[in-house]
């Protein structure tokens, strides 16, 4: 059976590898708590890095490994090298789900998965991330995937020529190497885990 993981030039701009609507619902009441609204301010190295994302906040589980200097620059998407933060090795909810997103993988047929960066995106209501194709050494190792935590027909995810609805508990594999952009025309935020990988 062939990988359901590929590499450009793709044919389809997401698929779906699995639920987990259990899951999706602890993590949106965590986000929900204080417990969890203060990690947004810990990291703002992606909203800073890159324009587009400017009107989001991110949580970092998993990030790349930089120096200050090289931080805010286009460098940083040449980076490979990536390790665990604080936040993973603190948080037990965060660490149960890193290990279903390894177990949803390999049930879709992965066999070797070699992890890049891990983080929540909080996308906030009423914005949009701009036209973008993520590019350099790093996007061209790894795949994206995305698990969403809260989203509604109101969040719109366009990818080339397509809108694609990305459904809450769900988990997708995702097409980031061609232009696509989001729109929240919701009045709440939507928030997804997003983390990179490389299937053999």
């Amino acid at each position: 059976m062939l990988s359901p993981f590929k590499f450009c030039p793709f044919e389809d701009n997401s698929f779906l590898v699995g639920s987990n609507q259990e899951l999706a619902t602890r993590l949106r009441q965590f986000f929900e708590t204080d417990n969890g609204k203060h990690l947004w301010t810990l990291n703002t190295i992606r909203q800073k890095t890159t324009y587009a994302l400017r009107h989001t906040e991110a949580i970092m589980l998993r990030k790349l490994k930089v120096n200050s200097t090289l931080a805010n620059t286009l460098e940083y998407n040449q980076v490979m090298e990536v390790e665990d933060t604080p936040i993973l090795t603190s948080v037990k909810l965060f660490q149960e789900l890193v290990e279903w997103l390894e177990i949803a993988m390999r049930e879709k047929g992965a066999n070797n998965i070699e992890w890049g960066r891990i983080f929540f995106s909080n996308h906030h209501a009423g914005t949009s991330i701009d036209t973008h194709t993520d590019e350099g050494a790093y996007f061209s190792h790894f795949d994206r995937f995305h698990f969403c935590i809260t989203s509604n027909e109101n969040n719109i995810f366009h990818i080339r020529d397509d809108d694609c609805e990305l459904a809450e508990g769900n988990l997708y594999w995702v097409n980031n190497h061609v232009p696509h952009w989001l729109k929240n025309n919701n009045t709440v935020d939507r928030i997804n885990l997003i983390f990179d990988a490389r299937i053999t």
